[in-house]
């Protein structure tokens, strides 16, 4: 796949506001006999007020204030933490995200929560812990378990995230993002005939994500499988035509298979779509080298090359027909 590697499909827990009530029958925040807790309670509504306006400064404050009534009023921290993480403040995310597992310890959710915004601000091993805690307590949740396995297979225990894709298929068989991502797993580790086998159940489920056809091109490529591969990028194509690397991988089969002509119009297309697309402008001036046009080919390895002038292949390119060296 030239050098690109292919995004992993998230299917990570979401976590909405939290309004006040809960299940023992009164606010959260509300003591039945105090009017200090009601008025936490009154800030946190009116910060989820101002949250649903798009004010979420005004929220914040307003959380803030139920926190200084009442400090271990868990609605407000949890809510807080949300505001502050869509905010971009990921390191007082985190801190109002520790509040909520400190004292809701068995809340699957709240260790979820905490895990994701680690995972943002990729301390991988802190997430890693956080979710399996959340698997531990909710043992049968697909969508955890496969949270679990992008996190190892980010730090690059590859064994493990596979493991908990696994287990993520056995609660929701038809679950085609853990499909996706147990495939992409087991390409990494080599075993392609594994990987093709889950990608083709995934498209089974899915047969109108492009994403899921690019990615079983790509193993279908590395497996050999040439028409395979072409067949998958043509499908991709026609599910999202604007998609640059689906017509400069279905490019690179086709040259492969000795079809330039057409090769060289998707990496036309490539590059029309994406300018900044470096590989494939070099991989245009490959075909175009390939058919002759030596004046064609040296202007895409240029232009390649100046996008990305710390590639050597790039630079070849452009000494190999100029022979003069890049400066």
């Amino acid at each position: 796949m030239n050098g690109r590697r292919v995004r992993l499909v998230t299917c990570a827990l979401s976590f909405g506001l939290v309004a006040s009530s809960w299940a023992g029958g009164y606010a959260a925040g509300q003591d039945p006999g105090g009017s200090r807790t009601e008025t936490a309670s009154a800030h946190l509504e009116r910060g989820n007020a101002l949250e649903a306006k798009g004010d979420a400064m005004g929220a914040i404050a307003e959380y803030r204030e139920a926190l200084r009534l009442q400090p271990d009023y868990v609605t407000a921290h949890r809510n807080l933490g949300i505001m502050l993480e869509a905010k971009g403040n990921l390191d007082a995310a985190i801190l109002e995200d520790r509040e909520v597992v400190r004292l809701e310890p068995a809340a699957a959710s709240a260790h979820a929560n905490l895990g994701r915004v680690l995972e943002k601000k990729d301390d991988l091993a802190g997430a890693i812990k956080e979710y399996r805690a959340a698997v531990r307590l909710q043992p049968n949740d697909a969508a955890l378990d496969n949270s679990l396995g992008l996190v190892l297979s980010a730090q690059g225990d590859l064994e493990d995230a596979i493991s908990e894709y696994r287990e993520a298929l056995r609660v929701q068989p038809e679950f085609a993002q853990a499909q996706n991502n147990l495939g992409l797993a087991l390409k990494a580790v080599g075993d392609l005939d594994a990987a093709i086998a889950e990608y083709r159940r995934a498209v089974s489920l899915e047969p109108n994500s492009a994403s899921l056809h690019y990615n079983l091109g790509v193993v279908l490529k590395m497996d050999g499988d040439l028409d395979g591969a072409i067949a998958e990028y043509r499908e991709t194509i026609r599910l999202q035509p604007q998609l640059s690397r689906a017509h400069n991988n279905l490019a690179t089969a086709l040259r492969e298979k000795g079809a330039l002509a057409e090769a060289i119009a998707e990496y036309r297309e490539a590059v029309r779509l994406e300018s900044g697309n470096a590989v494939a402008h070099y991989n245009l001036g490959i075909a175009l080298e390939k058919r002759g046009d030596r004046h064609a080919a040296l202007e895409q390895f240029r232009i390649a090359a100046n996008l990305q002038p710390n590639d050597p292949d790039f630079a070849a390119g452009v000494e190999r027909l100029s022979g003069q060296p890049m400066r």
